[in-house]
Protein backbone atom coordinates (compact mmCIF):
# COMPACT_ATOMS: atom_id res chain seq x y z
CA UNK A 1 0.00 0.00 0.00
CA UNK A 2 1.21 3.55 -0.68
CA UNK A 3 3.36 4.97 2.14
CA UNK A 4 2.05 7.97 4.00
CA UNK A 5 2.97 10.37 6.75
CA UNK A 6 0.42 12.44 8.61
CA UNK A 7 3.00 14.48 10.53
CA UNK A 8 3.52 18.11 9.54
CA UNK A 9 7.12 19.29 10.02
CA UNK A 10 7.29 21.90 12.77
CA UNK A 11 7.90 25.52 11.82
CA UNK A 12 10.65 26.70 14.12
CA UNK A 13 10.93 30.22 12.74
CA UNK A 14 9.34 32.57 10.26
CA UNK A 15 5.77 33.68 9.58
CA UNK A 16 2.78 32.12 11.34
CA UNK A 17 0.66 29.46 9.57
CA UNK A 18 -2.18 31.92 8.95
CA UNK A 19 0.22 34.54 7.59
CA UNK A 20 1.70 31.91 5.27
CA UNK A 21 -1.80 31.07 3.99
CA UNK A 22 -2.46 34.77 3.37
CA UNK A 23 0.86 35.07 1.50
CA UNK A 24 -0.02 32.05 -0.66
CA UNK A 25 -3.46 33.43 -1.54
CA UNK A 26 -2.15 36.91 -2.39
CA UNK A 27 0.81 35.75 -4.45
CA UNK A 28 3.50 36.89 -2.00
CA UNK A 29 6.60 34.71 -2.00
CA UNK A 30 6.57 32.07 0.76
CA UNK A 31 9.84 31.21 2.57
CA UNK A 32 11.14 27.88 1.31
CA UNK A 33 11.78 26.59 4.84
CA UNK A 34 8.17 26.82 5.96
CA UNK A 35 5.91 23.78 6.47
CA UNK A 36 3.33 25.05 3.97
CA UNK A 37 5.97 25.67 1.33
CA UNK A 38 7.31 22.13 1.79
CA UNK A 39 3.91 20.39 1.49
CA UNK A 40 1.65 20.80 -1.53
CA UNK A 41 -2.14 20.98 -1.37
CA UNK A 42 -3.91 17.76 -0.41
CA UNK A 43 -5.82 15.94 -3.14
CA UNK A 44 -9.57 16.47 -3.17
CA UNK A 45 -10.92 13.03 -4.05
CA UNK A 46 -14.31 13.12 -5.75
CA UNK A 47 -17.00 10.68 -4.65
CA UNK A 48 -17.35 7.55 -6.83
CA UNK A 49 -20.56 8.84 -8.41
CA UNK A 50 -18.48 11.76 -9.68
CA UNK A 51 -15.70 9.51 -10.98
CA UNK A 52 -13.55 9.37 -7.85
CA UNK A 53 -11.92 6.28 -6.30
CA UNK A 54 -14.38 3.88 -4.64
CA UNK A 55 -12.24 3.41 -1.58
CA UNK A 56 -9.46 5.15 0.33
CA UNK A 57 -6.76 3.53 2.46
CA UNK A 58 -5.45 5.06 5.69
CA UNK A 59 -1.77 5.87 5.26
CA UNK A 60 -1.16 7.29 8.76
CA UNK A 61 -1.01 5.25 11.93
CA UNK A 62 -3.85 5.41 14.50
CA UNK A 63 -5.79 8.20 12.81
CA UNK A 64 -8.77 9.75 14.58
CA UNK A 65 -12.10 9.58 12.74
CA UNK A 66 -13.81 12.95 13.30
CA UNK A 67 -17.56 13.53 13.42
CA UNK A 68 -17.16 16.82 11.53
CA UNK A 69 -14.57 18.01 8.97
CA UNK A 70 -12.77 20.06 11.60
CA UNK A 71 -9.56 19.39 13.49
CA UNK A 72 -11.12 20.30 16.83
CA UNK A 73 -14.33 18.32 16.37
CA UNK A 74 -15.34 15.31 18.44
CA UNK A 75 -13.71 12.03 17.42
CA UNK A 76 -15.64 8.77 17.00
CA UNK A 77 -12.91 6.15 17.13
CA UNK A 78 -9.44 5.30 15.86
CA UNK A 79 -8.77 3.79 12.45
CA UNK A 80 -5.54 1.89 11.97
CA UNK A 81 -2.99 2.32 9.23
CA UNK A 82 -3.93 0.21 6.22
CA UNK A 83 -7.68 0.30 6.93
CA UNK A 84 -9.72 0.45 3.72
CA UNK A 85 -12.77 2.74 3.84
CA UNK A 86 -15.58 3.79 1.52
CA UNK A 87 -14.93 7.12 -0.18
CA UNK A 88 -17.95 9.41 0.28
CA UNK A 89 -16.22 12.46 -1.19
CA UNK A 90 -13.76 15.12 0.00
CA UNK A 91 -14.10 18.85 0.55
CA UNK A 92 -11.69 21.69 1.23
CA UNK A 93 -12.15 23.13 4.70
CA UNK A 94 -9.17 25.49 4.93
CA UNK A 95 -6.51 25.06 6.06
CA UNK A 96 -7.13 21.31 5.47
CA UNK A 97 -8.90 19.06 3.01
CA UNK A 98 -11.23 16.53 4.65
CA UNK A 99 -12.66 13.29 3.29
CA UNK A 100 -15.95 11.69 4.34
CA UNK A 101 -15.34 7.95 4.79
CA UNK A 102 -17.16 4.91 6.19
CA UNK A 103 -16.39 1.23 6.91
CA UNK A 104 -16.91 -1.26 4.08
CA UNK A 105 -19.44 -3.05 6.26
CA UNK A 106 -21.97 -1.38 8.53
CA UNK A 107 -20.58 1.08 11.04
CA UNK A 108 -20.35 4.80 11.80
CA UNK A 109 -18.63 6.99 9.27
CA UNK A 110 -16.72 10.21 9.79
CA UNK A 111 -14.02 12.48 8.43
CA UNK A 112 -10.25 12.20 8.01
CA UNK A 113 -7.73 14.70 6.62
CA UNK A 114 -7.02 13.93 2.97
CA UNK A 115 -3.27 13.86 3.59
CA UNK A 116 -3.83 10.74 5.73
CA UNK A 117 -5.51 8.88 2.86
CA UNK A 118 -4.73 7.50 -0.59
CA UNK A 119 -6.78 5.66 -3.25
CA UNK A 120 -7.05 1.98 -2.30
CA UNK A 121 -5.79 -0.70 -4.67
CA UNK A 122 -7.91 -3.84 -4.75
CA UNK A 123 -6.60 -7.43 -4.48
CA UNK A 124 -6.62 -7.59 -8.28
CA UNK A 125 -4.15 -4.68 -8.43
CA UNK A 126 -6.76 -2.21 -9.71
CA UNK A 127 -7.72 1.13 -8.13
CA UNK A 128 -11.42 1.22 -9.06
CA UNK A 129 -13.08 4.53 -9.90
CA UNK A 130 -16.77 5.27 -10.28
CA UNK A 131 -19.67 3.25 -8.85
CA UNK A 132 -19.64 -0.54 -8.63
CA UNK A 133 -21.69 -1.65 -11.65
CA UNK A 134 -21.47 -5.41 -11.05
CA UNK A 135 -24.99 -5.81 -9.62
CA UNK A 136 -26.57 -3.89 -12.49
CA UNK A 137 -24.61 -5.94 -15.03
CA UNK A 138 -25.60 -9.19 -13.31
CA UNK A 139 -29.29 -8.27 -13.47
CA UNK A 140 -28.84 -7.66 -17.21
CA UNK A 141 -26.97 -11.00 -17.52
CA UNK A 142 -23.90 -9.11 -18.75
CA UNK A 143 -21.33 -11.53 -17.33
CA UNK A 144 -17.55 -11.74 -17.67
CA UNK A 145 -17.22 -15.49 -17.12
CA UNK A 146 -19.19 -18.64 -16.33
CA UNK A 147 -18.20 -21.90 -14.65
CA UNK A 148 -19.41 -24.64 -12.31
CA UNK A 149 -18.67 -24.73 -8.60
CA UNK A 150 -19.36 -26.92 -5.54
CA UNK A 151 -22.55 -26.00 -3.68
CA UNK A 152 -25.14 -27.33 -1.24
CA UNK A 153 -28.66 -25.90 -1.06
CA UNK A 154 -29.94 -27.43 2.18
CA UNK A 155 -28.44 -27.84 5.63
CA UNK A 156 -26.59 -31.15 5.97
CA UNK A 157 -26.74 -31.77 2.22
CA UNK A 158 -23.63 -33.09 0.46
CA UNK A 159 -21.97 -30.82 -2.06
CA UNK A 160 -23.22 -31.00 -5.59
CA UNK A 161 -22.52 -28.82 -8.62
CA UNK A 162 -24.01 -25.42 -9.45
CA UNK A 163 -23.77 -23.19 -12.48
CA UNK A 164 -22.16 -19.83 -11.75
CA UNK A 165 -21.63 -16.57 -13.65
CA UNK A 166 -19.72 -13.49 -12.53
CA UNK A 167 -19.95 -9.78 -13.36
CA UNK A 168 -16.81 -7.92 -12.27
CA UNK A 169 -16.30 -4.22 -11.65
CA UNK A 170 -12.60 -4.01 -10.79
CA UNK A 171 -10.83 -3.61 -7.47
CA UNK A 172 -12.21 -6.91 -6.17
CA UNK A 173 -15.85 -5.87 -6.63
CA UNK A 174 -18.03 -8.56 -8.21
CA UNK A 175 -21.46 -10.15 -8.27
CA UNK A 176 -21.59 -13.94 -8.59
CA UNK A 177 -24.91 -15.53 -9.55
CA UNK A 178 -25.14 -19.17 -8.49
CA UNK A 179 -27.90 -21.38 -9.90
CA UNK A 180 -28.74 -24.67 -8.20
CA UNK A 181 -29.88 -27.80 -10.07
CA UNK A 182 -33.57 -27.01 -9.37
CA UNK A 183 -33.22 -23.57 -11.02
CA UNK A 184 -33.08 -21.56 -7.79
CA UNK A 185 -30.56 -18.72 -8.18
CA UNK A 186 -28.86 -16.45 -5.66
CA UNK A 187 -26.54 -13.46 -5.97
CA UNK A 188 -23.35 -13.29 -3.89
CA UNK A 189 -21.76 -9.86 -3.51
CA UNK A 190 -18.05 -9.11 -3.09
CA UNK A 191 -16.37 -5.80 -2.24
CA UNK A 192 -12.60 -5.27 -2.27
CA UNK A 193 -12.20 -9.04 -2.51
CA UNK A 194 -14.28 -9.70 0.62
CA UNK A 195 -17.61 -11.52 0.64
CA UNK A 196 -20.19 -9.05 1.94
CA UNK A 197 -23.62 -10.72 1.77
CA UNK A 198 -26.10 -12.48 -0.52
CA UNK A 199 -29.40 -11.42 -2.04
CA UNK A 200 -32.52 -11.91 0.07
CA UNK A 201 -34.64 -14.95 -0.72
CA UNK A 202 -37.17 -17.19 1.02
CA UNK A 203 -34.09 -18.89 2.51
CA UNK A 204 -33.14 -15.72 4.40
CA UNK A 205 -32.12 -12.08 4.06
CA UNK A 206 -28.55 -12.93 3.12
CA UNK A 207 -26.75 -11.59 6.19
CA UNK A 208 -26.72 -14.79 8.29
CA UNK A 209 -23.41 -15.93 6.94
CA UNK A 210 -19.77 -16.74 7.59
CA UNK A 211 -16.87 -17.13 5.20
CA UNK A 212 -13.13 -17.49 4.88
CA UNK A 213 -10.60 -17.46 2.05
CA UNK A 214 -8.62 -20.70 2.24
CA UNK A 215 -5.84 -21.45 -0.26
CA UNK A 216 -7.48 -19.35 -2.96
CA UNK A 217 -11.01 -20.68 -2.35
CA UNK A 218 -13.86 -18.74 -0.77
CA UNK A 219 -15.63 -21.06 1.69
CA UNK A 220 -19.04 -19.41 2.14
CA UNK A 221 -22.15 -20.21 4.14
CA UNK A 222 -25.27 -18.09 3.71
CA UNK A 223 -28.33 -19.22 5.66
CA UNK A 224 -28.45 -23.00 5.01
CA UNK A 225 -26.57 -22.80 1.70
CA UNK A 226 -22.87 -23.39 1.15
CA UNK A 227 -20.58 -22.44 -1.72
CA UNK A 228 -16.95 -22.94 -2.70
CA UNK A 229 -15.79 -20.28 -5.19
CA UNK A 230 -12.26 -19.76 -6.48
CA UNK A 231 -10.73 -16.35 -5.88
CA UNK A 232 -9.55 -16.29 -9.49
CA UNK A 233 -13.17 -16.62 -10.65
CA UNK A 234 -14.24 -13.65 -8.54
CA UNK A 235 -11.28 -11.39 -9.31
CA UNK A 236 -10.62 -12.46 -12.87
CA UNK A 237 -6.89 -13.15 -12.51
Amino acid sequence: MPPGNSEIPPVTAGPSRFLLLFMLCTGISVPSGSAIAQSGPATVYSAPEDGGPRRLVVTAGASKLHLKPQAGSETAHDVSQGAVLKNLGCTQELPETWCHVAPLRKGPGGYLPADQLAPARGPDGVVPHGPDTSRTRARKKDFDAADTLPCAQEQGQSFGTCQAAVARSGGGDATVVVTFANGFARQLWFTHGAFMRASATMSGVGTDMDWELREGIYMIRVDDQRFEISQAFVLGN
